[in-house]
C-alpha cells in the first residue's frame, strides 16, 4: 500500500484497487498520514513553471552575438590606433636617438604594458588549462 499513494493522487488506480485503497485508508492513521503529505506535495509541484530553455536560448543569444562583435571591433581599434602611434614614434625615435620625447616615452609604455597584458594572459590560459577539470570534455 505504501506505493499506491501517488497511484491513487494521480488517477492510476481502477475502480477495484481505488475502493481496497480507500478502505485501507480508512483503518490506517499513517496511510492518511502520508496522503496528507503527498496531497500538499502534489498542491506544491502543481504551482511550479518550467521555462522552456530555448526561451533564454533564444532572448540571449543575438544579444551575445552583437556584444560580441562591439567589443571584438572595439578591441581591433584600440589595439589599432595604438599601434599606429607606437609604429609612427618608433619610427621617429629610430631617426634620431638622442632625443627622447613624450611620443618616445608613451609608445615605450604602450609596448611594456601591451607585453605585460599577453604575459598576464597567457600565465593566466596555461593556469586555466592545467585546472580545468572539464578540460577532457568535448563539446
Amino acid at each position: 500500500m505504501k506505493t499506491d499513494g501517488m497511484r491513487y493522487i494521480d488517477g492510476e488506480m481502477s475502480v477495484a484497487d481505488r475502493s481496497a485503497f480507500e478502505a485501507h485508508m480508512a483503518d490506517c492513521d499513517a496511510c492518511r498520514r502520508e496522503m496528507r503529505e503527498l496531497g500538499a506535495l502534489e498542491r506544491l509541484t502543481g504551482m511550479l513553471t518550467i521555462r522552456d530553455p530555448m526561451d533564454d536560448f533564444r532572448e540571449t543569444y543575438w544579444k551575445g552575438i552583437l556584444r560580441r562583435i562591439e567589443r571584438r571591433a572595439g578591441w581591433l581599434l584600440l589595439v589599432l590606433g595604438a599601434a599606429m602611434i607606437v609604429g609612427r614614434e618608433l619610427l621617429l625615435a629610430a631617426r634620431s636617438f638622442e632625443r627622447v620625447t613624450f611620443g618616445n616615452l608613451a609608445a615605450g609604455a604602450l609596448i611594456a604594458g601591451g607585453v605585460l597584458l599577453l604575459v598576464s594572459v597567457i600565465r593566466e590560459r596555461v593556469h586555466q588549462h592545467r585546472s580545468d577539470r572539464y578540460r577532457d570534455v568535448i563539446r
